[in-house]
């Protein structure tokens, strides 16, 4: 596989997210939770996204990544399926990782909705900077589990058809 974008942006990429990974570490340093869980789920939901543009290119729905209405919980859901199936490199990615970044993420969730209420307000800032250092560290190892991932999809040579297992088990599109 060769990667769709040009050497210079990837090289642009590694400076931004390495600034970006700064930015966190500066700003839980500086008690700035709120900014750095923003920071955190956006590196989740960029990372997640972009594997999943690579794997799923063979996939007939698509809509985990191509959909804006789709969750970050669910990409990472469809990731695990694909990484439970050994898919195209996706075993790069530990499991138990994945479902950390799932409730990191569905506890953030709940957090910024409940931040301007009365009942809440106080006592947020601990509650972010606590889910701030803890998700600091789920990002640098999600980081670290996508670099073996594309290491692992830049040297295929092609990719393998996308498992039917996978296809039948995803939700998104179906209605409940």
């Amino acid at each position: 596989m060769h990667a769709n974008d040009s050497y210079e942006d990837r090289l642009k990429m590694v400076e931004m997210h390495n600034d970006i990974l700064k930015r966190i570490d500066t700003a839980i340093k500086k008690k700035r939770s709120i900014e750095a869980c923003w920071l955190c789920y956006s590196c989740f939901e960029s990372r997640i996204v972009r594997t999943l543009e690579k794997v799923s290119e063979k996939c007939s729905k698509r809509n985990c990544y191509l959909s804006k209405r789709v969750g970050i919980v669910k990409r990472i859901e469809c990731l695990k399926r694909l990484s439970n199936l050994d898919y195209m490199g996706t075993k790069s990615f530990d499991t138990q990782l994945l479902g950390s970044i799932i409730v990191w993420c569905k506890e953030r969730n709940k957090y910024v909705h409940a931040l301007v209420t009365l009942n809440n307000y106080e006592g947020m800032d601990k509650k972010f900077l606590d889910l701030a250092k803890r998700g600091k560290p789920l990002v640098d190892k999600l980081y670290e589990q996508t670099t073996e991932f594309r290491n692992i999809y830049y040297d295929s040579e092609e990719i393998p058809a996308f498992p039917t297992r996978a296809e039948d088990k995803c939700q998104l599109g179906k209605k409940k």
